[in-house]
């Protein structure tokens, strides 16, 4: 017998035994119903990747640029590319839906804080590289993004 030789520790065996059954339970919960869960798709009332309109998008690229049009140096995390400051990486380490690593580095917004919409209680704005981040406040939840707000 290939476990002959093995102790199992009761406190990781029901651990392990209660994980199994609520991913049976919410795998067999999903299938029951036919609508979508709208709780799994908000944080807290915030619906993940609703909560920016496209005008709100546009005017906060509008601010992004008009403040750093002409700058000598861009803000920091950010480095000259030609004419316009742009992400010194070419892919993402951060996604809506998922925690913020605790590697990426965050820098506040307020040079643009006036075209933001009003920040919802337990939230806040950051951006990472180019990206501007509505996370929350505890869990660096990321809740909506506006990307690319230098270019």
């Amino acid at each position: 017998m290939m476990f002959q030789g093995l102790r199992f520790q009761p406190a990781l065996v029901a651990t392990c035994a209660a994980a199994a059954f609520s991913l049976v339970a919410a795998s067999s919960a999903a299938n029951a119903t036919a609508t979508p869960n709208t709780a799994a798709q908000s944080a807290m009332g915030v619906k993940f990747g609703g909560f920016f309109s496209d005008q709100q998008k546009t005017a906060v690229r509008r601010a992004f640029a008009q403040k750093y049009a002409k700058a000598k140096q861009c803000p920091e995390g950010l480095e000259k590319k030609g004419k316009s400051c742009a992400s010194p990486w070419n892919t993402r380490y951060w996604a809506v839906g998922q925690e913020l690593q605790p590697a990426v580095q965050v820098y506040p917004v307020a040079e643009i804080s006036a075209a933001l919409p009003p920040v919802p209680k337990g939230y806040e704005y950051v951006r990472a590289a180019d990206d501007i981040l509505l996370i929350s406040s505890g869990t660096k939840l990321v809740v909506d993004m506006i990307e690319h707000v230098a270019s």
